[in-house]
């Protein structure tokens, strides 16, 4: 009875094993798909009205993917983490985020694979609070209780105002002004700051040139308070789990662009004409500006 028994239980040892082997099989290589699995971490780009942009980000990048024949399925994601999640589960093979969410999963990007925008000639964009001329207003401290503009979801920008507020001694962002509006881009903001709708506008240098081209009263009537250094302000990232195969037609593609004029044309829509290869230290002057704020948040909480 005991050798029948015995025989029993290696025979389903044996078939679970079989099934196991062709559930494997059935299932395949993750990366052995048509489409190009990507993910899109909050607002990537603020020069255009949020459904604007969001339409525009998904025809750059189907038209991106289409260059080397894969078709394209796009995820939102407000937590890091589930990036994290699904990259590790192979069901994730690039992102778009901010520089801000970006750190929060850069452990999980190919180190040799972060890219960004060329905007004109420029690489990085510096985060300017604008002001009227007229309000002479010279220091953060004059616009305790007035009013600020500036696209919902911007969030280095948002960072940079608050670590300069702390290190005034000056309470954040959402403290310090009475109200905070959000229209739907960056020229939103300042044009309202232009015809007295808002008292500043945190907006970008690439941002701040345009609006001046469109109207050129505008550099005779708005003034910075505030200037950042040149920082990125959009990451593209791939998944350091996808094949070496994709990751490297990814990098010839960018570095090709030349060779695809509606790939080109579509960029031109955010005002950008370039994919760029970054290297990882790009965001070492980013990390450190987060890295201040939270010890200065800290600090201030504290007291």
């Amino acid at each position: 009875m005991k050798t029948r028994a015995h025989s029993v239980i290696q025979l389903l040892l044996l078939l679970s094993g079989i099934v196991a082997i062709g559930s494997i099989q059935a299932q395949g290589d993750p990366y052995e798909r048509d489409a190009a699995l990507i993910g899109i971490m909050s607002r990537l780009f603020y020069a255009t009205h949020s459904m604007d942009s969001r339409i525009a980000t998904e025809m750059t990048f189907i038209e991106f993917m289409k260059n080397i024949d894969k078709e394209c399925q796009f995820t939102d994601f407000e937590d890091p983490k589930s990036v994290v999640t699904q990259m590790r589960q192979d069901k994730l093979d690039a992102i778009l985020a901010n520089p801000i969410d970006y750190l929060s999963i850069a452990q999980q990007i190919d180190e040799d694979h972060h890219y960004s925008l060329l905007f004109g000639d420029r690489l990085q964009q510096r985060i300017m609070l604008l002001v009227r001329k007229s309000d002479d207003i010279k220091e953060l401290s004059q616009l305790a209780g007035r009013s600020l503009a500036f696209p919902y979801g911007h969030q280095l920008g948002r960072v940079i105002l608050d670590k300069n507020l702390l290190e005034r001694k000056l309470p954040q962002t959402a403290e310090h002004f009475s109200e905070i509006q959000h229209p739907e881009s960056l020229n939103d903001a300042i044009i309202n700051l232009f015809f007295n709708k808002v008292d500043s506008a945190l907006v970008t240098d690439v941002a701040f040139e345009l609006a001046q081209e469109l109207n050129p009263q505008i550099r005779h009537a708005i003034v910075p308070v505030i200037v950042s250094e040149p920082m990125i302000q959009v990451v593209i990232g791939i998944n350091k789990r996808v094949p070496l195969t994709f990751k490297t037609r990814i990098g010839q593609m960018a570095g090709n662009l030349d060779q695809y004029p509606r790939t080109l044309h579509l960029l031109s829509l955010f005002k950008s004409n370039r994919v760029v290869n970054i290297s990882a230290s790009e965001l070492d002057k980013i990390r450190e500006i987060v890295m201040k704020y939270e010890s200065l948040a800290n600090e201030s909480r504290g007291k």
